[in-house]
């Protein structure tokens, strides 16, 4: 059987952004010196200010916005009410009318850092990364210290794929907050990204030290020690992130690929399983627990995990070459050379299908088609003609014209 074909972990979690505690606090200064007949205005307007602020306080963010959209009818140059009404439909989740209500505000008031930070806060809600970039940078001109937006600064230098610059305004916030567990998380998936995994390592385990209950920093951590060939440990962290979420299916997923990757055939199936108890459509899972079976000698279970993978996505080549694996362990010669046809068909770049299928089809006595399928084995991949000796049925098909020595094709 040859190598089984699985999904790498899936990548880790998207960053933390930190965002505002809450409205601006009321610059009553800026209410003065106006002119007597919009002194009754100018006090309505601070009335509703405070009563949007009550409002988003307990969470009424629809009494909140009426309130100060009432303030801005009084006094339309009352910058806190457009920064608050911005906050309140931020958090409502209309991002283009907070982001309009941002800029508002600093028109009015250039010198504040609160608006410019949940400025790009909206702008990087919208997908507007450059934008945020801008804002978040205006803030920190005129807060050099603000914690919070050199860790939004640092995600939206990452989604532009600024990643060492991400990684240096991460390390930022972490210099003015060193206990700031979403910068330390930030930095460890960061870190993944440009594949410095022992810099993400320790990042993650910082960040863990600071919150020991984060499922998907444990997660993370383990996606870290697997890519790096640390079995043991990324089980580990597998296992922290499936006790502490344990109805998180793709934690189970990749549990059970390091079992299989382990040898730990049995925890595997049973990883495999558990995830399926979560999402029965998924058919990766399908697939690797079909391997886990397969390499207990369960063919006729393996049978069906790759059945019902293609089920739910047909063209799903690594299960036709797995399919293929088992029919042919179990003797069923024509039907394994039907399944590794498909798998040639869909994935025609995957060299070991061309070698699987030019296995079986020696056995099955078709030499040319064999021929042809090991010859493109060896185009694809010339360093499998070091192999190809240990397989009894392959070697005598070395000494065909069309398999000259140099490993070249006609």
């Amino acid at each position: 059987m040859s190598p089984r074909d699985e999904r790498e972990s899936l990548h880790p979690s998207d960053p933390h952004r930190l965002r505002s505690s809450g409205p601006l606090k009321m610059v009553r200064g800026a209410l003065g010196g106006t002119r007597p007949e919009l002194d009754a205005d100018a006090s309505e307007a601070t009335l509703f200010l405070e009563e949007g602020t009550s409002r988003f306080a307990v969470g009424d963010l629809r009494g909140a916005i009426d309130a100060w959209e009432q303030a801005l009818q009084r006094d339309p140059n009352l910058a806190e009410a457009w920064n608050n009404l911005g906050l309140a439909n931020d958090a409502a989740g209309d991002y283009e009318y907070a982001a309009r209500s941002f800029r508002k505000a600093v028109a009015l008031r250039g010198d504040q850092q609160e608006a410019w930070f949940n400025l790009g806060n909206a702008e990087d809600s919208r997908g507007n990364f450059q934008e945020a970039v801008a804002a978040y940078g205006n803030a920190l001109t005129l807060e050099p210290d603000l914690f919070e937006a050199w860790n939004n600064l640092g995600n939206a230098q990452g989604k532009l794929g600024n990643l060492e610059e991400a990684i240096r305004c991460y390390r930022k916030a972490i210099g003015i907050r060193p206990d700031l567990f979403e910068s330390w998380y930030n930095l460890g998936n960061a870190h993944v990204e440009v594949e410095d995994l022992d810099a993400a390592i320790d990042a993650y385990r910082e960040a863990l030290r600071l919150r020991p209950d984060a499922y998907q920093v444990w997660y993370n951590l383990a996606f870290a020690h697997a890519s790096r060939g640390d079995l043991a440990e990324a089980a580990e962290g597998y296992r922290r992130a499936a006790a502490l979420a344990p109805d998180e299916y793709e934690v189970w997923y990749n549990l059970g690929n390091v079992f299989l990757d382990l040898g730990r055939t049995d925890e595997s199936v049973r990883s495999y399983r558990v995830a399926l108890e979560f999402r029965r459509d998924d058919p990766e899972v399908w697939n690797n627990l079909g391997n886990a079976l397969a390499q207990q000698g369960r063919y006729s279970e393996a049978l069906t995990c790759y059945q019902q993978a293609l089920q739910l996505h047909p063209t799903y080549n690594p299960s036709w070459n797995n399919l293929g694996n088992v029919l042919e362990e179990i003797g069923d010669l024509e039907a394994a050379s039907r399944a590794y046809a498909r798998a040639v068909a869909l994935a025609p770049h995957q060299p070991t299908y061309h070698l699987n299928l030019a296995s079986v089809l020696v056995r099955c006595n078709d030499i040319d088609r064999a021929v042809e399928h090991l010859a493109r084995a060896l185009d694809l991949a010339p360093d499998l003609r070091h192999l190809v000796p240990g397989f009894t049925e392959l070697a005598p098909l070395l000494k065909h014209p069309k398999l000259r020595s140099d490993g070249a094709a006609p």
